[in-house]
């Protein structure tokens, strides 16, 4: 067992915002029954410690212990991360496993540290690890005498409304993706290609001060953009006439803002602009109906009333918005949405953080036009970050 020493310089934010974390994440574990709390979520680890890695090992049970009456945590992570999660990483004790012996390692700490009677939470829907490893570990705690509940989602309820440090990251990434994204209508031009307008845009976000997002900029043009919402970027070159919807995330300490507009090369598209110019307004009639501790759905409903008013629905591909965490692959997508219709539900209190999509498309025409921004509940209503227009934008190439 290892006594960790991160220093205030290696942690994203200050200890005491961890540590509130923490002790909100025990008061909910109170709330549900629950003694201790095994979080294996990366978004979740990242929240309550800093921890922060481009890949887990899913045959390990890699975690966070939280004691719902006892301050210190204690963390599980395997020998070849010592160095980095002793350093850098929020926690009071630190227990490493490898492959061969890890469920039974966890469970004899558990039993020495006097837990075998306890009831236990256990995040199911984590990524990680693989199903079998935390299916075997749950097994050794049962039969240990320990009582077993779901941990789903009490931490990811927790997150969902911000602190004014989180917000002030969501802000300045909100900040580099308009920044980026009207250098890239500066520099969009027929023989890119999709691959290329997607690396190129990461590069213009990471030059601003982003991080690593958790999915690539999508990009999609021509022909077949209309089924290639979330294909990967491909190689064609872009072409004269096409529409090019461009899709990215910029991150400040793993916070993110999502933004997309859509561009066009030469003449403009008539049909993609009018759902463009129709579409504009619609987030504005949810910023006008959001009220503060409501539950979204019925701002969100006469939002999209307005599109669909205008616009077919054979060209509609989605109106909606859905919540915005932490920035980990595979996904920026949340668990709470607008349409309260997730994972879980929500309200519309002061921090929450959600998108905003309207996504159209033409099979006739051959082309996706969409506009994305990132909102915020704030106690004087609801704010839109991104100040780019919702048009069609000519590229400048």
């Amino acid at each position: 067992m290892l006594q960790p020493s991160p220093t205030p310089e290696a942690l994203p934010f200050d200890i005491g915002e961890y540590r509130t974390r923490q002790q909100r994440v025990r008061a909910a574990m109170s709330a549900r029954g629950i003694d201790l709390l095994y979080v294996s979520s990366p978004s979740n680890l990242c929240y309550l410690s800093g921890y922060a890695a481009i890949w887990y090992p899913n045959r390990l049970p890699v975690g966070l212990i939280i004691d719902h009456a006892d301050p210190a945590v204690l963390f599980i992570d395997w020998t070849r991360h010592a160095s980095y999660v002793s350093t850098r990483v929020l926690c009071d004790e630190l227990l490493l496993v490898d492959y061969a012996d890890a469920v039974a390692s966890v469970a004899a700490s558990f039993a020495k540290r006097g837990w075998s009677k306890r009831t236990i939470g256990i995040e199911w829907s984590s990524p990680t690890p693989c199903a079998p490893v935390m299916s075997a570990l749950a097994q050794r705690l049962r039969d240990m005498g320990c009582s077993l509940l779901s941990g789903d989602w009490l931490v990811d309820q927790i997150r969902l409304y911000k602190s004014a440090a989180e917000l002030a990251r969501i802000r300045r990434a909100a900040a580099i993706a308009d920044s980026a994204l009207l250098q890239l209508q500066c520099d969009l031009q027929p023989g890119m290609t999709a691959l290329g307008v997607s690396a190129h845009l990461a590069k213009l976000l990471a030059e601003r001060g982003s991080e690593i997002a958790a999915t690539p900029p999508l990009v999609n043009a021509g022909p077949t953009a209309y089924g290639d919402t979330h294909a990967l970027p491909g190689r064609r070159s872009i072409q004269p006439g096409d529409v090019v919807a461009v899709d990215c995330c910029a991150v400040v300490d793993r916070y993110h803002a999502n933004l997309a507009r859509t561009f066009a090369i030469g003449r403009p598209n008539a049909r993609a602009a009018a759902f463009l110019e129709h579409a504009a307004g619609s987030i504005l009639e949810l910023q006008r109906k959001a009220r503060l501790g409501e539950d979204p759905r019925a701002a969100a409903a006469c939002a999209e009333r307005l599109v669909r008013e205008h616009i077919p629905a054979e060209n509609i591909w989605w109106i909606g918005g859905y919540s915005l965490g932490i920035a980990f692959a595979p996904s920026w997508v949340g668990h709470t949405y607008l349409a309260n219709d997730g994972l879980e539900k929500c309200h519309l209190h002061p921090g929450y953080v959600s998108n905003y999509e309207n996504v159209f498309l033409d099979r006739k025409d051959g082309f996706e036009a969409a506009y994305i921004d990132t909102i915020v509940m704030t106690e004087q209503g609801l704010q839109i970050l991104s100040s780019l227009p919702r048009g069609l934008l000519p590229a400048a190439g």
